[in-house]
């Protein structure tokens, strides 16, 4: 058997590991968090893969470096990789599963060649919202427009005007935005001591859309300098308006994104074409239609797609084209993703859903003799769903591919034919060969149910809308812990945003009422979005410490001496950076068809700054030994600062000591950058009155880092949190759940249904519960 043969690997944190990886086969690598899977999976095999790949394609024709060689001996046999990670993946809004799948293509192909006739010729350009003459003139195709939200302006309606109602007229007694705010309702004859709730519609109306072009002498204070000059008086939505348009339009101003919410088009109804497009159909349909049709409902249609204009002579070409229509959507079946839609923007997909689509559209690809390298495949799955991903892995491997998979689910992990599996912990003291095995046996789920909390008060959220959800009511214990449970696409995360959009608008009722939680104060929502998507977002600068930070190097003796200020420390401005790399110490290196590439800066060598700014020290630490230390190894150099000794404590707490704050939070993985989000959130001072909405936060963890979590967790609800947390995790759900809310195996328009809601035993023994009798299979 062929394999591939790795000697002296020591990326990163990597002992200089030897290890043989078989080609043809399934590989699982698996560890805990930190101990070095992506160093080997991603820097070291996926990296060297590329590094070959490009520099024998070229030939080096750039006459520069391409990429940095990964810190290895000799890798033997090895093939071109596939990487189909989680954040791999277009940002673009106009990237759809139809055009990531080429479903899209197909479709237009299909429409262009049905509705074409002997006099005329329809192109398959015609149906591309991508196209000018096409796609719709208002929203430019996106299906979307960005209005002013009124919930969003008047987020409480129980307070006063004068107290700042109308968020963009509040300010102190004598501000500019009071004084225009009095000037308003004097004009309009409005009681600036009403609440909201109290105004007639008319009065609302004046307050938000009025413009009458009203010119007023306003006089104010700014400071403490007195202001006066001429101004036009119109209400808060047409000068929002004016103010966004008046800013680059490729950026609206941030201060008044606040207001700002995306809603269908209201000219195309979010169908993004041009009517006249939409006038062309087959069987009854338009392409919209299509479009938006849910991938099971899509197939069903497809299976049994006949249209009358069809001749003889596009016969043949049509079948072509619905074949692999459906050889493409049952790839996507497969994998379980049907609940989803052809014009369902990339960019809005977990990282679990994004990864699936990508395996489906290789399930679809002829090439063979591949490296596939997988990111936690089962991320985001339930565990009936698993055994999917599982078959659509073999089948990679059945049709000559080498599949290496980094996951922590025991159920596909036991489906590999070699285990590798790296630690013993995270950081520095990790990077070890553990074992090298085939599969291992399954477990039993063996741990006990928690005791049952009695919950004193409960925050109800009834008549929810929203999405696939209709008309459902929810509860939740004040203090508890809540698991929301149910397989992909059920409706739970729509279920968390719908509790996230009440606290934070209070008597915004569109999608649902909130009874109870007066003392919820504020909602601290922890999801798996990526935290930085460019090489200057790094860890400190995510975790808003390294303003603190910076002013402490400013006031040591050596950086007054040399008149260095707090700037002088930072990445982000001329003076004491390297203006090489502008700081980051890595140069892009942007590369056609090819993700880019980073190298060490030719000029600075990796150092950042200058050496005057790294001759100062503080606690005998130069900043870059801040920025490139572990965690661990420089908490106690802040003992002096609350705020950064608490957020660097709680990453400790969380298991991350082993990040380094220079780090890029672009490369951080998906378990890794959820918990620097929440230990962000856990930084702050806690008084019992906040809402904790966490998304898959066991997601990328084994069981080591788990338990700390759950530590973190019971120390929440020992303070009197609340935490509603979506999870998949059969083990962790027992050990930590006090409720849970269950949306059953029904995923798409078949789902959005709470089957079942209370104690996790009564839930885990219900039989249309998702999680029913799970308690007592293996894994």
């Amino acid at each position: 058997m062929e394999k591939i043969i790795i000697k002296d690997a020591s990326e990163n944190n990597l002992k200089h590991l030897d290890l043989e990886i078989p080609l043809d086969k399934f590989t699982c690598v698996t560890g805990c968090s930190g101990c070095g899977k992506s160093s080997l999976v991603f820097d070291t095999i996926y990296a060297e893969s590329q590094r070959a790949f490009l520099e024998g394609m070229t030939g080096n024709i750039y006459g520069q470096k391409l990429m940095n060689k990964p810190k290895v001996g000799s890798i033997e046999n090895l093939r071109p990789a596939l990487n189909i990670s989680q954040n791999y993946y277009n940002v673009n809004p106009r990237s759809t599963i139809g055009t990531t799948t080429e479903i899209s293509y197909y479709l237009r192909s299909l429409f262009s060649i049905v509705n074409s006739s002997q006099t005329s010729s329809v192109s398959e350009k015609l149906f591309s919202s991508n196209n000018p003459k096409s796609f719709c003139p208002h929203c430019f195709g996106l299906g979307v427009e960005t209005v002013v939200s009124e919930s969003l302006l008047i987020p409480d309606r129980d307070i006063t005007l004068r107290d700042g109602a109308i968020l963009y007229f509040k300010g102190s007694p004598e501000s500019k935005e009071q004084k225009y705010l009095e000037a308003l309702c004097e004009h309009y004859g409005i009681d600036i001591d009403k609440k909201v709730s109290q105004l007639s519609d008319y009065e609302l109306r004046q307050l938000l859309y009025a413009d009458d072009q009203i010119r007023c002498k306003l006089a104010y204070k700014e400071g403490k300098r007195k202001k006066q000059h001429y101004v036009t008086l119109r209400g808060a939505i047409p000068a929002i308006l004016e103010r966004i348009s008046d800013s680059d339009p490729s950026a609206p101003s941030t201060v008044y994104a606040k207001y700002l919410e995306e809603i269908p088009c209201h000219v195309c109804g979010g169908t993004k074409l041009r009517k006249e497009v939409l006038e062309y159909k087959i069987g009854g349909l338009n392409y919209a239609d299509i479009e938006s049709m849910e991938l099971t409902a899509l197939l069903s249609w497809i299976q049994q797609f006949s249209d009358k204009r069809i001749s003889p002579s596009k016969k043949e070409f049509v079948e072509q084209l619905v074949n692999s229509i459906l050889c493409k959507l049952n790839a996507l079946m497969q994998l379980d993703v049907g609940y989803l839609c052809l014009n369902r923007p990339i960019p809005t997909l977990s990282g679990g859903e994004r990864q699936r689509v990508r395996i489906a559209t290789q399930l679809t690809c002829s090439l063979k003799g591949l490296i596939y390298i997988l990111d936690e495949p089962c991320k985001g799955l339930h565990y009936r769903d698993i055994t999917k991903v599982v078959t659509a892995t073999r089948n990679l491997v059945c049709r000559g591919n080498t599949v290496i998979a980094i996951e922590h689910n025991k159920q596909y992990i036991s489906s590999a034919d070699c285990i590798i599996e790296l630690g013993p912990v995270g950081g520095p003291d990790g990077g070890y060969l553990i074992r090298q095995s085939g599969t291992t046996p399954t477990t039993g789920h063996s741990l006990a149910f928690k005791q049952p909390l009695n919950a004193k008060d409960y925050f109800e959220v009834r008549n929810i809308n929203f999405r696939n959800i209709r008309r459902q009511n929810a509860r939740f214990p004040i203090g508890g812990i809540t698991c929301i449970t149910g397989v992909s696409g059920s409706g739970k995360s729509t279920l968390a945003s719908v509790i996230a959009r009440c606290f934070s608008r209070k008597s915004d009722n569109v999608h649902g009422t909130v009874y109870g939680g007066k003392n919820i104060r504020r909602v601290i929502q922890v999801n798996q979005a990526p935290i930085g998507k460019t090489q200057r977002s790094t860890i400190v600068s995510y975790l808003e410490i390294f303003d603190e930070i910076r002013a402490l190097f400013s006031k040591t003796d050596a950086a007054k001496q040399m008149k260095l200020s707090a700037s002088s420390f930072s990445m982000n401005v001329k003076g004491g950076r390297c203006e090489c790399c502008q700081g980051t110490g890595l140069q892009k290196i942007e590369l056609n068809y090819l993700p880019n590439s980073y190298i060490t800066c030719p000029e600075c060598g990796g150092k950042r700054f200058n050496d005057q700014v790294l001759s100062v020290k503080y606690c005998e630490k130069t900043i870059l030994d801040i920025l490139e230390t572990p965690i661990i190894d420089i908490v106690n150099v802040f003992k002096e600062s609350k705020k950064v000794y608490q957020t660097l404590s709680s990453m400790i707490e969380l298991g991350l000591g082993y990040l380094k704050l220079g780090q890029m939070s672009m490369n951080l993985s998906g378990g890794e950058a959820q918990r620097v989000k929440l230990a962000k959130a856990l930084s702050s001072s806690s008084y019992g009155k906040n809402l904790y909405i966490l998304d898959e936060p066991t997601s990328g963890l084994n069981d080591v880092d788990i338990d700390k979590f759950i530590q973190v967790l019971f120390s929440l609800q020992k303070n009197g949190e609340t935490a509603i947390i979506i999870e998949h995790n059969v083990e962790f759900i027992k050990t930590v759940a006090d409720h849970i809310i269950d949306f059953g195996i029904s995923g798409g328009e078949s789902g959005g249904k709470i089957v079942a809601q209370g104690f996790p035993e009564a839930v885990f023994a219900n039989k249309v519960s998702s999680l029913y009798r799970l308690d007592k299979l293996t894994h």
